[in-house]
C-alpha cells in the first residue's frame, strides 16, 4: 500500500521520498511547490495549499502511512504547524490512514517555553488523537546545508556557539523512516515515541568544524545564503535546546530500526 510524503518541496521531505522511492513501493507526495526531480523518479504528486484539507484527503486515498515533516529549526511561524497537523489529523482520519510518522524534537513539549518545542509538542498531540497508530521521531540537529548556512551566517555569540548539539544526518534520517515503513506488519496500536539522537555530543562551534564550515571571522561566506534577522532570532531561541532525548520512557529508535547513524562530517 501506498506512502505520503508531506511538504515534499521541504529539502528534507524531498529526500525522504526520494529514499522511499528507492524501496520499490508507491510513494506519494503533497506539496504547495516544485517537485519535478520527485516525479520524474515515478512519485505520485497531489498539489495543493497547506490548508486544502479536501485536495490532501483525496490524495490519501488508501495511502498507508504518512510521513509528516513539518517545519525545521527556523520555522517562520510555529503555531502553523499546529494548523497544518490539524488538516492532516482531518483527513488522515478521512481517509483512514493506517499509521502516521511524524519528525519532531528533543524536548517537544505543549508547555514548552520556546515557541518552536511547544508547536511540536502541540502537533504531536494532535496527530496522536487520530485513531491510527502514530509514531514520533524525535530528530537531534539535522545536519543540512540550510543548517549549515545559517549558523554560519547568523553571528551566533559565544554562549551560544559552546550549546552541546547531538547532529544527525540527513541520509540516516532517510534510512530510520525507511526502517519504520518496513516494520509494517509489526505496528501496534498507540503512540509510540523514539529518540534518534546523534552518536556523538558536540559543540556547535565544533559542529561547524566538523563539516568544514567557517562562520564570521573563521571562514569565507562566499556562497552562502544569509537568513533574514526573524529567521535568526527564531534560529537562536530553538538552538537552545534541549538537544537529545533524556526521559528513559523513550525508545532508542536507531537501537529500534537496527540502524548505526553516522557522525556529520566524518567518511
Amino acid at each position: 500500500m501506498p506512502v505520503l510524503v508531506t511538504a515534499a518541496h521541504q529539502p528534507l521531505a524531498r529526500r525522504l521520498a526520494a529514499r522511499l522511492l528507492e524501496e520499490g513501493g508507491e510513494v506519494r507526495v503533497f506539496t504547495s511547490g516544485e517537485v519535478a526531480s520527485l516525479r520524474a523518479a515515478g512519485a505520485f504528486v497531489a498539489t495543493g495549499t497547506r490548508d486544502d484539507e479536501g485536495r490532501l484527503e483525496a490524495a490519501l486515498a488508501q495511502v498507508h502511512t504518512v510521513v509528516h515533516v513539518g517545519g525545521g529549526i527556523a520555522s517562520p511561524e510555529p503555531d502553523q504547524l499546529v494548523r497544518d497537523a490539524e488538516v492532516l489529523a482531518r483527513a488522515a482520519t478521512g481517509a483512514q490512514v493506517q499509521r502516521i510518522v511524524m519528525l519532531s524534537l528533543p524536548g517537544a513539549d505543549p508547555e514548552a517555553e520556546e515557541p518552536l518545542r511547544a508547536a511540536k509538542g502541540r502537533v504531536e498531540a494532535v496527530l496522536a488523537a487520530v485513531p491510527c497508530p502514530t509514531i514520533t521521531l524525535r530528530l537531534g540537529l539535522v545536519d543540512t546545508p540550510f543548517v549549515r548556512d545559517a549558523l554560519a551566517t547568523s553571528g551566533l555569540g559565544p554562549e551560544l556557539s559552546d550549546t552541546e548539539v547531538a547532529p544527525v544526518r540527513a541520509a540516516d534520517v532517510a534510512e530510520l523512516v525507511v526502517a519504520f515503513d518496513r516494520a509494517r506488519s509489526r505496528s501496534t496500536d498507540g503512540h509510540l515515541v523514539v529518540a534518534a539522537d546523534g552518536p556523538e555530543r558536540m559543540s556547535l562551534a565544533g559542529y561547524l568544524d566538523r563539516v568544514a564550515v567557517g562562520g564570521p571571522g573563521r571562514g569565507s561566506m562566499v556562497g552562502r545564503r544569509l537568513p533574514p534577522a526573524a529567521t535568526v532570532e527564531r534560529l537562536v531561541a530553538a538552538l537552545g535546546g534541549p538537544w537529545w532525548s533524556t526521559d528513559p520512557a523513550i525508545v532508542d529508535g536507531w537501537a529500534f530500526a537496527g540502524l548505526e547513524p553516522g557522525v556529520p562530517g566524518v567518511t
